[in-house]
C-alpha cells in the first residue's frame, strides 16, 4: 500500500472520531481521547508494520474508548445495543485491515531474492580470458556469468573459455571452484 492511501484511511478514521468529540463535554473526553489514542496506534500499524503488535494494542484502546463513548451516549443508537453493535462491527472492521496490512507484509518477507549474490553462486562462470597470477595460488581475470562480466579469482589457473561453477562472491568479485567443468556437462542448465 502506498503512503497516500494509508494517510487517507488514517484521516478517514481520525474523521469518524471527530464529530464525537466536538460533541462531548469534559466529563467523557477520556473516553474520545482513549478511543483516538487506538486510531493513532493503528495508523501507526499501517505506516510502519510491527507485524500486527501495535495494531492489535490500538484495537484494544479503541473498543475501550469507543464503549465508554456508548456508555455516554454519544454514538448513533446511544446507551443501547445498537450503540455497542456498532462498536463491534467498526472493530471487526478494523481488525479485517490490519490482518489485512499484516498479511502483506508477511507475503513480502517470503519473497526469494531475484537476483545478486544468491542467484549468482552455484552458477557456471566462462573466463573472457586466461587468468594471471597476482599473488602465490591466486590468479585474477574476467569470467562472463549470465550474460555479465564479473571479475574472478580462483586457486588454481583458468584458461580462456574455461567453464567453472561459482563457489562464493566477495564483494563484485566472483570466487571460482578448483576444476573446470567438462565439456559433456556444457550442455546442461547454466544454473541448477
Amino acid at each position: 500500500m502506498k503512503p497516500a492511501p494509508r494517510i487517507l484511511t488514517f484521516l478517514f478514521l481520525l474523521l469518524v472520531a471527530l464529530p464525537a468529540w466536538a460533541a462531548t463535554p469534559l466529563a467523557v473526553e477520556d473516553g474520545v481521547l482513549i478511543l483516538l489514542l487506538g486510531l493513532l496506534l493503528i495508523g501507526i500499524e499501517a505506516i510502519t508494520p510491527t507485524f500486527g503488535v501495535v495494531g492489535l494494542l490500538g484495537l484494544l484502546v479503541f473498543v475501550v474508548g469507543a464503549s465508554m463513548m456508548v456508555n455516554a451516549g454519544l454514538l448513533p443508537g446511544g446507551d443501547s445495543a445498537l450503540g455497542m453493535t456498532l462498536v463491534i462491527a467498526t472493530a471487526l472492521l478494523l481488525g479485517a485491515f490490519l490482518l489485512w496490512i499484516v498479511m502483506r507484509f508477511l507475503r513480502f518477507r517470503r519473497i526469494t531474492p531475484m537476483g545478486g549474490r544468491e542467484e549468482v553462486i552455484g552458477a557456471v562462470a566462462e573466463a573472457t580470458r586466461h587468468f594471471t597470477e597476482h599473488h602465490q595460488n591466486e590468479y585474477h581475470g574476467y569470467a562472463r556469468v549470465q550474460g555479465e562480466r564479473w571479475q574472478a579469482r580462483s586457486v588454481t589457473p583458468v584458461a580462456e573459455g574455461e567453464r567453472r561453477r561459482v563457489s562464493d562472491v566477495h564483494g563484485l568479485v566472483l570466487i571460482l571452484e578448483h576444476e573446470a567443468i567438462p565439456a559433456k556437462k556444457d550442455a546442461t542448465s547454466t544454473h541448477e
